[in-house]
């Protein structure tokens, strides 16, 4: 900092700055030390000043370098952690013996070291305040960190020059200036490859102090053993390119072989989501620890990262890899992914930061405890299972727990090398995933322009596609027109040209065929409300929640199949179990009544976090057959089978009390009325609420339909349909709740895999 700060006063320099130089000196020479005093409420002003600062002067570069601050609570406890582990794991004294080297690859303000610091002076401080010293001068020497910002960094160089060279206050004694080596905090791309000339810029190297700062950042990067690296390393999904500017070219090479075993396991389609700053750094950690010149390979890793490392295809090379490498893996899920939405039956989680990405702690160790060929013991903490769900709740929990540093109540996750680091949902795995009882399943078309390719009305559908085509040599041909499910109870047309699609399905056209009944589902995040929905039309991408999905037909329609689409095996299975043969269309049934059940998502929100739903098959046959009886209910009222039962249109249910005379508006419902018109006209009154907030995974049915149809004619045809959709959702509600009482039978006594002769299932596909 010191160079840089002379480089900038050089006359070449300060000609070319001009004024701009002047009023950074003026500003400098009136800045009043005092007001950089660490209070007594530990309230540090130059970190606090420095984070603010950046967040309003400079956001995009805080975007761009996933720069956010971690807690102190969160600094505590995987300090905490660290130094157990390399204490207990590693036959040391913990993060005080004077063998054990420390790195943060991502210091940004030197937050964690400094948490290190402060705990190695108060373990030391019982043999005296001069052993303390001598401790922490030990501790400069083997503590290092790299950052690529130069605000955070020079933050970082004060911060630990502050806290080391002072020694322990005493009441009435003056503090003690100890004398420190250069803190071993370097300005550098860790991601970069070692030894890798740096761009000089358009000032040169113009001091022999910028040039040693990269020669031994490169050395500690290339030859210094470290055995404990501990960090908050930035997360950000890349931009097309950035692997080559944010993750550099050298560790996009190393990095292939945490993709090549998706790839093997044919799921290379979905690394598109792989490239992901957090997931760079864990590869370089790795690097470091077991692949460096002088690697200990062993150590540990401390890192607070993106959870979503923890599940799906896209990072299950890096699981494979840390199962392989390491001997012990803690995990502590401090969810928080804001950006998936507000999962059923959890309200407001929220993330130790305030951004929307969800974090999990790791505390990774290799100790060389485990014999070839083993797999490391994972053990896995969650933060909604303790009932954590506010920042302030989970950071006090983990502020309790930082005296010890462990997880209180981990549950062990023994699974497969490319499985999830999360325990096998549902019944640890006893129930079938809505995959294994449909052979058959694809997500639904996309037109991919549904301005173009989709109406609620059949006469502007021509129009629409007719523009789009223009002067194109295709024409319009009628016979591509077809009526497909858009959304629950939204039905609308199509353009069904396979050519012109986005995503036109042909596999999924082909099997539902003409006609057909299926359930759409989500392989993850599935929200409150019912967990499948059942269409009697062609369905599309979006027809679950308006979030992707996928659909399960009941029969295949493809010539050379012409079968139900139905589990043969889970069909000899059940019909073995209740001594009664069983038809397939009974299963289909009572599968939608269980996961149409009102407190199927309320309960299993954790385990629909990233997986399909599973259904729980009741073990007597008389809940079984409660279950069929009330799925076929809810699949005619869902399908428009039949109409709505009569007792859910009485005469004050969904009144229309004026005429409505224009086209329909943006409406707004207030004690339980709407109006359709602008004007006012088209009153509609006795719209319970209930009916108006009901919601399949936070798609809300009645308010999206109408918001759809803004600008249509309000006539006779569109306010029969809202009536009709309105007495649907009414009786649905019924149902589902009359559901809710076969689910609670069928939990009470459910039939096994073994029960049902069907082998452990290994972890299913995802969209990545």
């Amino acid at each position: 900092m010191r160079t840089a700060l002379r480089v900038l006063s050089l006359d070449e320099v300060v000609h070319d700055v001009g004024v701009g130089f002047d009023v950074m000196r003026d500003t400098v020479n009136s800045f009043a030390p005092e007001i950089l005093a660490v209070p007594t409420s530990g309230y540090d002003p130059i970190l606090y000043f420095y984070e603010n600062f950046l967040q309003t002067f400079d956001p995009e570069a805080r975007a761009r370098f996933g720069v956010y601050y971690t807690p102190v609570e969160v600094v505590r406890y995987m300090d905490s952690a660290l130094d157990r582990a390399v204490r207990d794991n590693l036959a040391t004294r913990g993060l005080r013996d004077p063998n054990v080297t420390i790195l943060d690859p991502a210091t940004g303000t030197g937050t964690f070291l400094l948490g290190i610091a402060e705990r190695v002076r108060a373990q030391e401080s019982e043999a005296g305040e001069g052993m303390a010293a001598l401790a922490l001068q030990n501790l400069a020497h083997r503590m290092f960190g790299f950052e690529l910002l130069v605000g955070p960094y020079a933050v970082a160089h004060y911060r630990l020059h502050h806290a080391l060279r002072h020694s322990p206050h005493a009441d009435g004694e003056q503090r003690q200036l100890l004398q420190l080596p250069r803190l071993g905090v370097y300005l550098a791309d860790t991601l970069a490859e070692p030894g890798a000339a740096a761009p000089a810029g358009p000032l040169g190297f113009v001091s022999e102090g910028i040039a040693d700062e990269r020669r031994e950042a490169n050395r500690i990067k290339a030859e210094q053993p470290i055995l404990a690296i501990i960090g908050n390393p930035p997360y950000r999904r890349l931009l097309e390119g950035e692997n080559h500017t944010l993750v550099g070219d050298w560790l996009d090479r190393i990095w292939d072989d945490i993709k090549e075993p998706v790839r093997n396991a044919g799921q290379g389609n979905q690394l598109n989501t792989f490239p992901e700053l957090s997931v760079a750094f864990w590869r370089w950690a790795i690097w470091k620890l077991f692949e460096a010149e002088n690697a200990p390979e062993r150590g540990v890793i401390a890192f607070i990262s993106n959870r979503k490392y923890l599940t799906g295809w896209p990072y299950a090379g890096l699981r494979k890899m840390l199962r392989e490498r390491f001997d012990r893996i803690e995990i502590i899920d401090l969810r928080g992914d804001v950006r998936r939405g507000e999962r059923a039956g959890v309200d407001a989680d929220q993330g130790v930061f305030n951004i929307q990405v969800g974090t999990a702690i790791t505390i990774a160790i290799a100790d060389g405890r485990k014999a070839k060929g083993q797999v490391a013991d994972v053990y896995y903490q969650d933060s909604w299972a303790e009932g954590l769900f506010s920042r302030r709740a989970k950071l006090d929990w983990l502020l309790k727990r930082a005296e010890v540093g462990m997880p209180p109540n981990a549950i062990r996750v023994a699974r497969g090398l490319l499985d999830d680091m999360r325990p096998e949902p549902f019944g640890n795995g006893e129930w079938l995933s809505i995959r294994e009882v449909f052979p058959f399943s694809k997500s639904g078309m996309k037109s991919g322009n549904d301005d173009v390719f989709v109406s609620p009305l059949r006469a502007r559908l021509r129009p629409q596609v007719s523009r789009f085509l223009g002067s194109r040599a295709a024409r319009y041909e009628v016979s591509f027109e077809r009526y497909y499910c858009y959304r629950p109870f939204d039905r609308r047309w199509f353009y069904n040209d396979l050519k012109l699609l986005n995503r036109p399905g042909p596999a999924m056209q082909r099997v539902w065929g003409s006609q057909n009944v299926g359930l759409y589902a989500m392989p993850f995040g599935t929200g409150l409300g019912p967990a499948v929905w059942c269409h009697a039309l062609l369905p599309d991408y979006h027809a679950f929640s308006g979030r992707g999905g996928y659909a399960f037909p009941l029969h295949n329609r493809r010539p050379d199949i012409a079968a139900v689409n139905i589990s043969p095996s889970l069909i000899a299975s059940l019909s073995a179990a209740y001594g009664e043969p069983i038809a397939a269309e009974d299963i289909f049934d009572a599968v939608l009544c269980l996961l149409s059940a009102t407190s199927y998502t309320l309960r299993f929100a954790e385990d629909l976090e990233d997986v399909f739903p599973h259904v729980p098959f009741p073990a007597q046959y008389r809940v079984f057959q409660n279950a069929v009886r009330l799925g076929r209910e809810i699949r005619a009222i869902e399908t428009f089978a039949r109409q709505p039962n009569a007792a859910y249109l009485r005469r004050e249910f969904v009144r229309v009390t004026t005429e409505p005379r224009g086209t329909v508006a943006p409406v707004e419902y207030q004690d339980g009325a709407i109006s359709l018109c602008d004007n006012g006209a088209g009153r509609i009154t006795g719209v319970p609420q209930g009916v108006w907030d009901f919601s399949v995974s936070g798609y809300r049915l009645l308010p999206r339909w109408l918001e759809a149809r803004v600008g249509l004619p309000a006539d006779l045809a569109l306010v029969q349909e809202l009536r009709d959709i309105c007495g649907r959702i009414a009786e649905l509600i019924d149902l589902f709740a009359q559901a809710d009482i076969v689910l609670e039978a069928t939990l009470h006594e459910t039939l096994t895999r073994e029960a049902l002769g069907l082998a452990a299932v290994g972890q299913e596909p995802s969209d990545g």
